[in-house]
């Protein structure tokens, strides 16, 4: 049986991700030395050990792994966890998140040389909504780029919120320009959209469950104005990510 760079990349890049969330869950003080990167990246730490663990497991079921869209779902969650890489590299840079940060890299960018992903772009993919969802995609990512790059410059942001905020800044970029490829090749460029989709859409479920975690694990007050705001934008991915998927699994 033939084996593929990114294939062990990406394992590899899972398995790492899940055997670090697990060591900052366990060792959570010992990691964050400062109040404020523990209040930001603890909280996120569980639910990267779950997200990771879940990812882990659904990778060895021969049903999953023989869908069409778990290459894109695989690469969502490799883009996530290269999110999570970069803002904790910034933040708090210790050696397993950089060994992270590299492998997650790795995964990305051997993903296009892929038969599977080859074969993908070949489906000729296109939807009549494309250039509503194009349009969607590039608007939010034009106003996170926007609103993280301020962040980035203001002196008042802590380590770990600037950590965030570059990678949005990065990340996001990445929608920007698969938004734009989108709008004006919706066949061609369909699979690079539905990932960044499923991208986004993994980060608003992380953003939602930590806003729940958050007062349980350190006893502030649920920011309640904040969830309903943050539950209703991610509509906005939550939906497209969803038909996108049916799209998909009714191609011939």
């Amino acid at each position: 049986m033939e084996i593929h760079k990114h294939s062990v990349f990406s394992f590899l890049t899972l398995l790492w991700f899940v055997s670090t969330s697990l060591v900052n869950v366990l060792y959570a003080k010992e990691v964050y030395l400062s109040p404020e990167l523990y209040e930001t990246f603890h909280p996120n730490d569980v639910i990267n050990l779950f997200f990771g663990s879940v990812a882990l497991l659904l990778c060895t079921l021969k049903t999953v792994k023989t869908s069409r869209i778990f290459l894109p779902c695989r690469s969502g969650m490799l883009l996530f966890i290269l999110y999570n890489a970069i803002a904790s590299v910034y933040a708090n840079t210790n050696g397993m998140d950089v060994v992270l940060l590299l492998l997650a890299i790795a995964a990305v960018l051997t993903l296009v040389e892929t038969g599977q992903y080859q074969r993908l772009l070949g489906l000729g993919v296109a939807t009549v909504h494309s250039k509503r969802y194009a349009s969607l995609l590039i608007v939010i990512s034009s106003l996170f780029i926007l609103r993280s790059a301020l962040q980035l410059l203001s002196k008042e942001a802590s380590p770990g919120e600037k950590g965030v905020a570059l990678a949005d800044v990065l990340l996001c970029t990445l929608w920007l320009a698969n938004g734009i490829g989108f709008l004006r090749n919706a066949a061609k460029c369909f699979i690079a959209a539905f990932i960044c989709y499923i991208h986004g859409s993994l980060l608003f479920l992380s953003l939602l469950l930590f806003f729940i975690l958050q007062p349980l694990l350190l006893g502030t007050a649920f920011p309640f104005v904040d969830f309903v705001v943050i539950a209703m934008m991610s509509t906005a991915f939550f939906i497209p990510l969803a038909l996108l998927a049916k799209e998909m699994q009714q191609l011939p």
